[in-house]
This record gives structure tokens, C-alpha cells and sequence, in this order.
């Protein structure tokens, strides 16, 4: 029997642990995870990775495709056997790739192109908020806008709080996939699991604050409880008219 189709990846971990009455912890200790980590996964906190569904259709009779789509009945059909996890890892290994990937191209008068990823959903320039990561379309810039840099992708922006970086709402920001960047650059981060768009300040004392560039937000205080991941740093904001 076909489950209800589950709009997000941590709603459909959390209908395999409820279907198999398990508690968080003991759903986590089964992939090797905390019952805390199966718990942001639920609400879509940090986002799950190809480890994660590749342990889920292991351990438990699965659907690799219900995982992965939403679609279909979400236990295998003779309700058995476990998946190895290969087709999926497959297919997920396959989509970070590409997500991953630039490619190379050239425009009518030759000049050199890149199609570069540009997600779907919105980074918020405001308060931190990411509801999903599909890849939505390619974004052509010229190469000469990516100084050699490989790991690139593009995100739109929705939110006020970096107008006097000239950063508007609509913006589709070029940015390189890195987990490190210098104090004043503009990075993409996760706080607690959640995206956001903002200045990177680092004190002398190694303090971290993520700073809007419009007075009318407060800047964000990174503390040691706080899940704080530097996830790209902005090169370019562009816009159409």
C-alpha cells in the first residue's frame, strides 16, 4: 500500500521511524546517528546526505526510490529484504555531483561559459531560513567571473538585511562551495541548520558574529552551542531588470 507522498526528505525519516516504532535514539543508534541528529534531520535541520538514506534503506525494508522521490509505496513490495543501498547511492552520489559540477561552455561569439547550479529555494538576507536544496535551473556567467575557482553555485536571495552590501531581494548570488573563509567576506552559513547570508566578523579574541549590512537587523552572535558551519563564500550578486 502506497504512503501518502511526504514533501521533504526528513518527514519521510521520520514516517520510516514511526512505522517501525522506534524512539529517535533507538532509529538513530540502527544508522549510527544520535537520537539528536535523527531529530534535526525530522524537522530538516543540516540537510541528509547520501550516507544518511544509503543507512536508511540498509537497515530497514525501504523503498531506495520512496527515500529518495516521495513516490510510491514506501516499504519494498515483498516487504523483506533490505536494500543494499547501492542503487541509491548511486543516484544520490550522482545528483551531488552534478549540484557539485560546472560546466564548461561557450557563448554564440565563442566567449568561454559556465553553467553553474542555482538552487531553488531562497537564502535568507534576514533572519537564517533554507527550506530545501533542489537544484532549480543552470546559471550562465562568463568563466572569467570564476578566477579558476571550480566549486561554484548560484542561490536566490529573499530578505532585506544586506541592502547596503548592494545585495536585493531577487538576487541570484554566485558563490564558491568552501567551509573556510577570511574576516569581512560575505558567506553563506548554516546556524542551528538554517541558511543565511551575512558579513563575517572575526574578533581578535576569535569571536564570531555574523553581521547584516543594513541597521534595521541585529547581527547574529555565533556561541560554542550553536551548529555554526561556514558552507561558501559570495563573489558576485546579480541581477536582472
Amino acid at each position: 500500500m502506497a504512503e501518502r507522498q511526504a514533501a521533504t526528505i526528513g518527514e519521510r525519516i521520520g514516517m520510516v521511524r514511526r512505522h517501525f516504532s522506534l524512539q529517535q535514539d533507538a532509529f538513530g543508534q540502527k544508522i549510527g546517528m544520535s537520537g539528536n541528529r535523527i531529530s534535526e534531520l525530522e524537522n530538516n535541520k543540516g540537510g541528509a546526505g547520501a550516507g544518511v538514506l544509503v543507512a536508511i534503506c540498509r537497515e530497514f525494508p525501504v523503498s531506495h526510490e520512496w527515500m529518495l522521490t516521495g513516490k510510491g509505496p514506501m516499504l519494498k513490495p515483498d516487504g523483506g529484504t533490505v536494500d543494499s543501498g547501492s542503487e541509491l547511492s548511486r543516484r544520490v552520489g550522482e545528483l551531488e555531483r552534478q549540484v557539485r559540477l560546472v560546466i564548461r561552455g561557450r557563448d554564440d561569439e565563442g566567449h568561454s561559459l559556465l553553467k553553474v547550479p542555482l538552487f531553488s529555494s531562497a537564502v535568507a538576507a534576514g533572519m537564517p531560513g533554507l527550506a530545501s536544496c533542489d537544484v532549480e535551473d543552470t546559471m550562465e556567467i562568463p568563466s572569467a567571473w570564476s578566477h579558476g575557482r571550480k566549486n561554484l553555485f548560484a542561490v536566490r536571495v529573499q530578505g532585506e538585511s544586506m541592502l547596503d552590501a548592494g545585495i536585493m531581494p531577487g538576487d541570484r548570488l554566485l558563490v564558491e562551495a568552501t567551509q573556510t573563509a577570511r574576516d569581512l567576506q560575505i558567506v553563506i552559513a548554516s546556524v542551528n541548520g538554517e541558511l543565511t547570508v551575512k558579513k563575517l566578523n572575526i574578533a581578535r579574541d576569535g569571536a564570531v558574529m555574523l553581521e547584516p549590512q543594513n541597521s534595521a537587523f541585529e547581527p547574529i552572535a555565533i556561541t560554542p552551542e550553536m551548529d555554526f558551519r561556514i558552507l561558501g563564500v559570495v563573489l558576485a550578486a546579480l541581477r536582472q531588470y
